[in-house]
Formats: structure tokens, C-alpha cells, sequence
């Protein structure tokens, strides 16, 4: 067992401040022996009454506001043992899941694989200080199904599946380095499963066929999963309910 949430007292950093991160937040802050749980998000949406949350100005596509909010975190707790990775992105005002190969645009891969792929070393880098001690520690980041390219039956939806590969592919290649460097953290990659958020709403017909999960029930279902991690799982990608993914 890794046993990094077993601890007397939690330091935690959520990364991403829409419904899945806002979410893990509170069911971390409610079930878990947090003693600080800092939120890096771009706009300061998510605002917890709770002594032990404090929210940090990050945005994906500026390194410097996330060195910043690193050396913040530094300045108050030496060490951390979860880090929860929930910023992403699948369309905005300017661009939308590819049905077709015409549709595809270097600027919605460069935007999505920035925010999707990037953000996660650049997140690793500037907090891997934080996570090198003795006790056991978590980095989670969520990806997507979509994102396994053996899982990939479907097709479409290329610069989201593209950059959630890349993630894949970068967060697999961290856990390998850290086996060394880190011993004692453990890392993963998460599905979160169809969540009713801003995300995947536009996405999510009345007729869909699958089960869609409330953030609340997504979050609660992924730290139950962090929560019984072995140290053995590092590298790994997980889905909502348990079952693994291929990569």
C-alpha cells in the first residue's frame, strides 16, 4: 500500500478550479485529515469556506504564475503528499472537437496539447521538491479514455485525443524516472469518467448511452482509488470505477 492519504496530516495541491477539481477538493477537505489543501486555478472561481484552503493564481499557458504559486507553497509547508492534476480543456469560443481530418488545426492542437500535455511536467517540475521525502506521496492527473490509443475504436475528436495521449505518454515516462528520484511517490493517470461539467455538457446528447457522473461521485470514486494505491500502481492509468486502462 501506498498509503500516502493514511497520514496524520495532509498537504495537497489541486490544480484546476472547474467541477472535477472543485469537487476533489471538498471530498478531500471533508473525509481526509487535511491540514492545508492550496488550489492552483487561472480564475478564482472555486472559493471554499475552510481555514485549510487557500487558492493560487496558475494558468496553464504562463509557466511564471505556476513557478510563483510553487515557491508560495514552499515558503509555508516542506512538504506535500498528494498532488491532484484536473486542468484540461476540450473546446472553447474558438474551437471544437474534430469530427473530421479537414477540421483539423494547427492552432487547436498547439492550444489543447498546451493545456492538456504541457501543463503536467511543467506541474512536476516546479512542485518535485515538495514530493522527495520519506513518506508516501501521491501525483494524480486526470486524462481521458480517449486518450488510450489502444482503446481508440471510435476515431475523431483528433487534437483532445492527441494531447491526452501526449499526457499519457509524459506522465508514463515521469513514473519511470521517479522510481528513482522519487521512491516514495507514486504516480497516475485518472479517467474521470462522463462528469456533468462544462467539458463535456455541450457533448453529452439527452440519448447518451453511458452513465454520466455527478463531480461530486467522480471525485469520491477517484480518491477512493488514490487511497488504495499500491506503490507497484505507479504508471498506471485508472478509470473512475477501478478497472485499468490501456495505455
Amino acid at each position: 500500500m501506498n498509503g500516502a492519504l493514511q497520514q496524520d496530516a495532509l498537504n495537497v495541491v489541486v490544480a484546476g478550479g472547474g467541477g472535477i477539481g472543485a469537487a476533489v477538493a471538498e471530498h478531500l477537505l471533508a473525509n481526509y485529515p487535511v491540514a492545508r489543501l492550496y488550489m492552483l486555478q487561472r480564475s478564482g472561481r472555486c472559493k471554499l469556506d475552510d481555514a485549510r484552503f487557500a487558492s493560487l493564481t496558475a494558468d496553464a499557458e504562463d509557466p511564471a504564475t505556476l513557478t510563483a504559486a510553487a515557491g508560495q507553497i514552499a515558503a509555508e509547508c516542506d512538504e506535500l503528499h498528494l498532488v491532484f492534476n484536473a486542468v484540461g480543456m476540450l473546446h472553447d469560443d474558438q474551437f471544437k472537437p474534430e469530427k473530421r481530418l479537414k477540421d483539423v488545426s494547427p492552432e487547436a492542437l498547439q492550444k489543447l496539447s498546451a493545456v492538456n500535455a504541457w501543463f503536467l511536467p511543467q506541474l512536476a517540475m516546479a512542485l518535485a521538491p515538495l514530493l522527495r521525502h520519506s513518506k508516501p506521496s501521491l501525483l494524480a492527473s486526470v486524462s481521458a479514455r480517449v486518450g488510450s490509443i489502444a482503446d481508440n475504436d471510435m476515431g475523431g475528436w483528433y487534437s483532445y485525443r492527441a494531447s491526452k495521449a501526449a499526457h499519457n505518454m509524459l506522465l508514463r515516462t515521469l513514473s519511470r524516472e521517479w522510481r528513482v528520484s522519487h521512491k516514495h511517490c507514486a504516480v497516475v493517470a485518472l479517467h474521470p469518467g462522463t462528469v456533468q461539467t462544462g467539458l463535456s455538457e455541450p457533448y453529452t446528447p439527452a440519448n447518451y448511452g453511458k452513465r454520466v457522473l455527478q463531480p461530486a461521485e467522480s471525485a469520491a470514486a477517484m480518491v477512493d482509488i488514490l487511497a488504495g494505491l499500491k506503490s507497484a500502481d505507479s504508471g498506471k492509468f485508472f478509470a473512475w470505477d477501478g478497472a485499468e486502462i490501456p495505455w
